[in-house]
């Protein structure tokens, strides 16, 4: 379960920044996941609720999680668009599959809350 890992090294971040800015904790955390990212939300989440307690800073850290959907763009005729499913979608305009991932393989934090 690679989310493991990931928790864990977002968890090591966290308590650097915390470290860093002179914070007595993170109280919470968001982040953005792509569909297409590889990574399990759910699993994510419980892993970095598991692994939280081993850092003082950021033991009661609220994690938040925002899902980003898959979005193309057609090389063809220029159409941007969104989809759900992440087996070869076409473009809905042209029907085109000359097609440019914009995005939904984010792993990102986009923000941190800190008590200080």
């Amino acid at each position: 379960m690679h989310e493991t890992s990931i928790a864990l090294g977002l968890l090591r971040s966290l308590s650097e920044i915390a470290e860093r800015e002179k914070a007595k904790k993170i109280t919470r955390v968001k982040v953005k996941i792509g569909k297409l990212s590889g990574i399990v939300i759910d699993s994510f989440k419980f892993a970095f609720d598991a692994l939280k307690g081993e850092f003082k800073e950021v033991k009661d850290a609220e994690l938040l999680v925002e899902e980003v959907s898959l979005v193309y763009k057609c090389k063809d005729c220029g159409r941007e668009f969104e989809v759900d499913s992440v087996y070869f979608p076409e473009c809905p305009a042209c029907k085109s599959l000359n097609l440019a991932l914009i995005s939904g393989e984010e792993l990102e934090v986009v923000e941190v809350e800190l008590e200080v």
